[in-house]
C-alpha cells in the first residue's frame, strides 16, 4: 500500500524489464514514479546478479541516497553476507554499517539541536528518519520495532503541538499498522480528521480491513468512488479486494 512496497517486497511485485513497461505500471497506478526513474537510469539493474561491485561502490559512495536506493542497497548487501568471498562478505557487511551510520549522523545532529529548541520540524525529520532506519531494518524484527516505536514517540510529540501534516498522518498510521496497533490507529485517524481525500480515506478503509469492519469498509468505498473522478488500476483493485468483487 505504501509507497516503498515496490523496493521492499520486490520479489512479490511486478517487476518492468523497461522504462517503458516501468512508466506505464505507473501510469495504472501499480509502481511508484521512481521505479521508472530506476529503470530509466539503470543499464543493467543494481540488484540483478552477478552483482557490479563497482556500480555498487560508486553508487554507495554518493552521500544523499533516498530511501529507494538505499532499501535495494541493503536488500543487496544482505545477499552479499554470504558470499564464499571473505572479501566481498565483509564489504557488505560494512556498507550497511556506511548507511545505518549516515541516518544515525542525520539523527544525532538533529537531536543536538532539540537542545536548543524543540520544534514541530525536527520531531517530524526525527520520526520520518527511525522510520526509513525501520523499513531498511524490515528482516531484523526486534530491531525494526524499536526504530518503529522510536519513530512513534516523534510524531506523537508534534500531535501534542498541533495536527499532523498529511505525509505526517500517513506516516504514524504505517508505524502503527506494522506494529499491528490497529485500534490505535483507527483513534488517531479520527482525532486527526480533517479534509476526506482519497488518500485519508483509502488509509482509513485500511484500518477499517485490518480490523475486519467490513460494513465500514463498503461505506469508505462508496465515498471514495463517489468523490474521485478516476482511480487508479490499482486503486480500483484494492476496492475489489476489499469489498470481495
Amino acid at each position: 500500500m505504501d509507497e516503498y512496497e515496490y523496493f521492499r517486497d520486490r520479489k512479490d511485485s511486478f517487476q518492468p524489464k523497461t522504462p517503458i513497461a516501468a512508466l506505464k505500471a505507473f501510469k495504472a497506478g501499480f509502481l511508484p514514479i521512481s521505479v521508472f526513474t530506476y529503470k530509466s537510469c539503470s543499464t543493467k539493474p543494481l540488484d540483478e546478479t552477478p552483482y557490479d561491485i563497482e556500480e555498487i561502490e560508486r553508487l554507495l559512495s554518493r552521500e544523499n541516497l533516498g530511501l529507494e536506493t538505499n532499501i535495494v542497497l541493503i536488500s543487496i548487501f544482505e545477499n552479499l553476507i554470504f558470499s564464499e568471498d571473505q572479501e566481498i562478505a565483509l564489504f557488505a557487511a560494512e556498507s550497511i554499517n556506511i548507511i545505518e551510520n549516515r541516518y544515525n549522523k542525520q539523527i544525532e545532529a538533529l537531536k543536538q539541536k532539540i537542545d536548543k529548541e524543540e520544534t514541530t520540524e525536527i520531531f517530524s525529520k526525527l520520526g520520518r528518519l527511525f522510520f526509513e532506519l525501520a523499513i531498511l531494518n524490515r528482516k531484523r524484527d526486534s530491531i525494526k520495532k524499536f526504530f518503529l516505536r522510536e519513530s512513534y514517540q516523534y510524531f506523537s510529540g508534534i500531535r501534542k503541538k498541533r495536527k499532523l501534516f498529511p505525509e505526517e498522518l500517513n506516516t504514524i498510521i504505517r508505524i502503527l499498522l506494522e506494529l499491528k496497533l490497529y485500534m490505535n490507529a483507527s483513534d488517531i485517524i479520527e482525532k486527526e480528521k480533517t479534509e476526506e481525500t482519497k488518500a485519508f480515506l483509502f488509509l482509513k478503509a485500511e484500518i477499517c480491513f485490518a480490523l475486519g469492519e467490513y460494513s465500514d469498509i463498503r461505506d469508505i468505498c462508496c465515498k471514495i468512488q463517489d468523490s474521485s473522478d478516476t482511480l487508479t488500476d490499482k486503486e480500483q483493485m484494492t476496492i475489489d479486494f476489499w469489498l470481495g468483487v
